[in-house]
């Protein structure tokens, strides 16, 4: 049986536990922040991130890694190998995949997946990965991997849009009038682009608790293995609090919570909060 080495960009948000009790290899991206550019795994925080923007009003800004670092990643990867499975952040939201396919054009055995979703949507993919691949050859784990990708669901909710209009991504009109009558708007993942969903009204806490009721409400037709959560809440509390929630559906046999990456935090802002579901 082939060797397969399971791998990903680091926007999948995996614990570096995680990534250590799957034993997948993890690709970073980079941040720049000021004049200064860092890898955003596994070290960059949360908090840095928004200590900046509260700091100077400008946004870090986010970039895929490029294709000579994708082909120096995969190289390491195969040291010890003899393929590798590559799952990518979605093509309609990132170069990741581009950049990733390039390298891997000029070498054999590696395999680059586009996930079609963001966040913990591709350590879904990546988790399934690691449980199947030494059960079939890799050729038909990619296959398999391509159907599984399809049924993963993810959306988002994020309590303020002031990060969205700093990175020219939503109207100052609109930015206003969501600050003045306390809308929170939620982000639906759909064909690996994001697209605008229900708004919310109110207190973000009121908001999250009625987003995690709706988005959850036809939990019956999802996989009861596990849902994930990729967010970046700064209140403890109100983590614990959407946690328990989801918990009082007595549905998901384990609920798993990890901080999103640097390239969401940066777009979504504090508190933003995600689920990622797999259809049955």
């Amino acid at each position: 049986m082939e060797r397969i080495c399971i791998a990903a960009d680091s926007t999948f948000d995996m614990t570096l536990d995680m990534v250590q009790e799957y034993g997948i290899e993890v690709s970073a991206s980079y941040v720049r922040m000021g004049d200064k550019d860092y890898l955003d795994y596994p070290d960059l925080k949360q908090s840095d991130l928004f200590d900046y923007f509260r700091a100077t009003k400008k946004l870090p800004q986010t970039a895929a890694a490029n294709p000579s670092d994708y082909e120096a990643f995969f190289k390491q990867c195969l040291e010890n190998h003899d393929v590798v499975v590559f799952i990518a952040k979605s093509s309609g939201v990132s170069s990741c995949y581009a950049n990733a396919v390039a390298a891997a054009s000029e070498m054999e055995n590696v395999y680059v997946i586009d996930s079609l979703t963001i966040s913990s949507g591709s350590a879904l993919i990546a988790m399934e990965a690691v449980r199947l691949k030494d059960t079939m050859p890799v050729k038909e784990l990619v296959e398999y991997l391509l159907a599984y990708r399809e049924k993963i669901v993810g959306s988002f909710i994020i309590e303020t849009l002031e990060y969205l209009h700093e990175g020219g991504r939503c109207s100052t009109l609109a930015y206003l009038g969501a600050s003045t009558l306390q809308i929170r708007q939620s982000i639906n993942i759909r064909d690996g682009k994001l697209v605008v969903g229900k708004k919310y009204m109110g207190t973000y806490k009121r908001a999250l608790k009625e987003f995690i009721d709706t988005t959850l409400a036809q939990r019956e037709q999802t996989r009861p293995e596990v849902v994930m959560i990729s967010h970046a809440i700064q209140d403890e509390a109100l983590l614990q609090s959407a946690i328990q929630q989801i918990e009082s559906m007595h549905y998901y046999e384990r609920i798993i919570p990890l901080s999103v990456c640097a390239a969401i935090a940066c777009h979504g802002g504090p508190n933003a909060f995600g689920l990622f579901t797999v259809t049955k």
